[in-house]
């Protein structure tokens, strides 16, 4: 099989929905993407075999969001593109899906992208409502479509509740790892360790460029001091948990073929992918049976992952999986996570995977894994290798 090549990874900053880029569509964030990618490389904009988009909330923003951002961001018309909707694993699914293309020889060039955009997600009402209807009829798409188990009829809070009552996961220990995990976030900002993967968005003649979310002043008393989120004497709190955002990340795939074409450099290769289910009621136990099938299927062992990018969707989530497997602390997301930075639905498991290709290099390391679970029972985990 045809091998596949990471030559760029990049993102907006990840911004709290309702502020900088409350204007600011799903499709604006992509394109911003698609733009940044032919800037910094270079490429035609006939160049592009495919672009594919994950995301999940796009109620109200028109057919195929992913031709409308091809066309705004002055690609050519013929350029195909489409949606998937994996919930949070959408983006990481994308990606999938371009190396699958790729390894087929269907495509040389493809841009997989991850966007969402809370701020602009809407509420809706059904139609028997329609000529009689209160406030309280008006139900949020973004909880609904993206954060509600329609399977076992509890949104994502309430199912990590469970995941750390069964695994006795307790309240301080979700703490203080989400404090590290801002602290470490924080850092990585003041250190310039984001510089690289992002990209700027401007908007009325001001550049954003920089995750608002990160907090330096965070410490323990100020975590504990939160009330359960999700249910009465539970250890979940919004400090512990992370947040929906606004936000895009993406990663342009080669072949062979298009780095001798276009004259690219690749920054990573692809190494292999899984994809696994579990059980709707175990969703969040899905990231530790990814990360074991990846490295089994690779042949590979703990010891050979330099780095790993575990998504924060929750702390106790992202601490049954380091538990579990014995992750060092040193080795697991060494810039924070989505505890700290926020969590886009569509683009979470594309933005670590951007994170960790740009981690591999800064720290001179060569293996990295990212794993992502998400809603609906299901996990989706790669392994990359430095070049």
């Amino acid at each position: 099989m045809m091998p596949v090549y990471i030559v760029d990874s990049i993102r907006t900053p990840l911004i709290t929905p309702h502020r900088s880029f409350k204007q600011i569509t799903a499709v604006d964030l992509s394109a911003v993407i698609i733009k940044a990618f032919i800037a910094r490389q270079l490429l035609k904009m006939d160049s592009i075999d495919n672009v594919i988009i994950g995301n999940v909330v796009s109620s109200g923003m028109g057919q195929n969001i992913a031709r409308q951002a091809v066309l705004q961001s002055g690609l050519s018309e013929k350029t195909p593109a489409h949606v998937i909707d994996y919930v949070c694993g959408s983006g990481l699914q994308a990606l999938i899906s371009g190396v699958q293309s790729l390894k087929s020889s269907d495509a040389d060039l493809i841009m997989s992208i991850g966007v969402e955009s809370a701020s602009q997600s809407p509420f809706f009402i059904s139609r028997d409502k329609i000529n009689n209807f209160s406030k309280d009829d008006l139900k949020d798409s973004s909880y609904y479509d993206g954060l509600y188990c329609a399977m076992t009829k509890k949104n994502m809070g309430q199912l990590v509740e469970d995941l750390a009552l069964k695994h006795r996961i307790s309240r301080k220990q979700q703490d203080i790892f989400s404090l590290q995990s801002h602290q470490r976030a924080y850092r990585a900002q003041e250190q310039h360790c984001f510089d690289d993967e992002i990209v700027s968005v401007e908007i009325q003649g001001k550049k954003i460029s920089k995750d608002d979310r990160p907090r330096g002043h965070l410490n323990l008393e100020m975590l504990e001091k939160l009330s359960p989120a999700f249910k009465d004497e539970g250890t979940l709190t919004a400090g512990n948990s992370s947040t929906p955002c606004d936000g895009a990340a993406g990663v342009l795939l080669s072949s062979e073929k298009a780095l001798k074409k276009y004259h690219l450099t690749p920054r990573a290769r692809i190494v292999d992918y899984v994809s696994v289910a579990v059980s709707a009621d175990d969703t969040f136990e899905s990231g530790v049976l990814a990360v074991k099938e990846i490295l089994k299927k690779t042949k590979m062992s703990l010891g050979d992952i330099d780095l790993f990018e575990i998504c924060e969707s929750f702390a106790a989530q992202a601490i049954l999986v380091q538990k579990t497997l014995k992750i060092p602390e040193e080795k697991m997301n060494i810039y924070g996570g989505d505890v700290a930075l926020g969590h886009p639905l569509g683009a979470a498991g594309t933005r670590i995977l951007v994170t960790l290709t740009h981690a591999l290099h800064h720290n001179k390391k060569r293996y990295g894994l990212a794993c992502v679970s998400f809603g609906s029972g299901a996990a989706i985990a790669f392994i990359i290798e430095k070049i």
